[in-house]
């Protein structure tokens, strides 16, 4: 993937993420959602596991983390990639 022309080096679950939230743009997903879409073969454990995911790939495609503009965060209901 790239920015501009930067490339960025995502690993396959942050790809995977940032597909799922691509393709539909404006979609709110849950963590629960995320987590049957992007984690292959089910996972049992914490679901704060997308959010640690969801930081790094923010780290990677936002020009500022702290204030993102790209993958947003919608409180008490998930994430969803802004299509502006």
């Amino acid at each position: 993937m790239h920015r501009g022309e930067e490339q960025l080096p995502l690993t396959l679950t942050e790809f995977r993420l940032l597909c799922e939230l691509a393709g539909s743009p404006g979609r709110v997903f849950s963590r629960q959602a995320l987590l049957e879409r992007v984690w292959e073969h089910g996972f049992f454990g914490d679901e704060r596991i997308v959010d640690v995911h969801v930081r790094r790939l923010r780290t990677k495609v936002e020009t500022d983390p702290g204030s993102p503009r790209l993958v947003v965060t919608v409180r008490g209901l998930g994430y969803r990639l802004d299509p502006r």
